[in-house]
């Protein structure tokens, strides 16, 4: 794969977008439903209120134009993380395992393996022009040593063009090591604090066997779990204990309540992790049970003005 000169060779002919055109569409079904006319009046009388339906909205549509897709840049930035990898770990004697993405290499005093790669991860992919992007990769790098041996150094970031040309992706030149990028806050939670469960009595008693059913497989789940609730115990369990630091709750629509609820998990060789669930609870027959396992806690709503 290879490349010439400065500019790749770009696909002709081939549109960076794709452009949806719903007129045509439309126009399609009205000449289908006209012709469902000549088979009765019943059908001529429901085809002129869909065709009347349609017409309507052909004017609209019209103003609006054709809708711009964003561009697919799962192939570049894919391509990007294999360059990185492969870039990070050849020498001055070992370039053409560069050759699957440019010409012309240079590393003139690298010593191959002097890096070793532990994870690349894209960042997301920037478009300059039409099918050449620029594709940050964040790689967890590890420095080795005859005598050092091997030695974290953290992440890093590299920036690298792609280009997608008529015959694949290729990569324009070496990479440049950036700085991180800038952290960014995170939205407020709908439960922002954790304050507690006194004011739904009995909840704080079964959460920790909802838990401990579904960490640990201690107890039977169904007994804490809605009838109609999805969820189903972790395999095989990852913890023989668990503990629930501090929780938080919170009303939602349907009479419902949403909980917060941080939990140290301990396995039979005394390691820990702590990790932090969102759950929807309600109350059947007086006792509380939990009828979802939300993906991800819920943000919270702007105030409307």
């Amino acid at each position: 794969m290879t490349i010439d000169g400065a500019q790749p060779e770009l696909p002709q002919g081939r549109s960076r977008r794709r452009e949806l055109n719903p007129l045509l569409a439309i126009r399609a079904v009205q000449v289908v439903l006209w012709m469902l006319v000549i088979s009765g009046p019943v059908a001529a009388v429901l085809v002129a209120n869909q065709v009347s339906s349609i017409g309507d909205r052909l004017d609209t549509l019209s103003a609006t134009g054709d809708v711009e897709v964003p561009p697919d840049t799962s192939g570049a930035e894919g391509f990007a993380e294999l360059f990185i990898a492969a870039y990070l770990t050849a020498g001055e004697d070992t370039i053409d395992a560069l050759d699957l993405f440019l010409d012309d290499v240079a590393l003139d005093g690298v010593e191959a393996g002097s890096w070793r790669v532990v994870r690349t991860t894209s960042l997301g992919a920037q478009e300059v022009s039409p099918g050449y992007y620029a594709v940050v990769v964040a790689t967890e790098v590890v420095a080795t040593g005859p005598e050092s041996g091997d030695q974290p150094v953290g992440v890093r970031y590299f920036s690298v063009g792609v280009v997608e040309t008529t015959t694949g992706w290729v990569v324009v030149s070496l990479p440049a090591l950036v700085p991180r990028p800038a952290r960014v806050t995170a939205p407020d939670l709908l439960i922002g604090r954790f304050d507690g469960l006194d004011s739904a009595p009995g909840l704080e008693e079964m959460l920790p066997r909802f838990l401990a059913a579904f960490l640990t497989g201690a107890g039977e789940l169904t007994r804490y779990a809605s009838p109609s609730s999805p969820i189903v115990a972790v395999q095989p369990p990852p913890f023989t204990d668990v503990d629930v630091l501090r929780s938080g709750l919170v009303g939602i629509p349907g009479g419902l309540t949403e909980v917060a609820v941080l939990v140290r998990g301990t396995d039979a060789d005394g390691r820990t992790q702590i990790l932090e669930y969102a759950l929807v609870v309600e109350q059947r027959d007086g006792r509380w049970e939990v009828s979802r396992l939300l993906p991800a806690p819920t943000l919270k709503q702007p105030e409307a003005n």
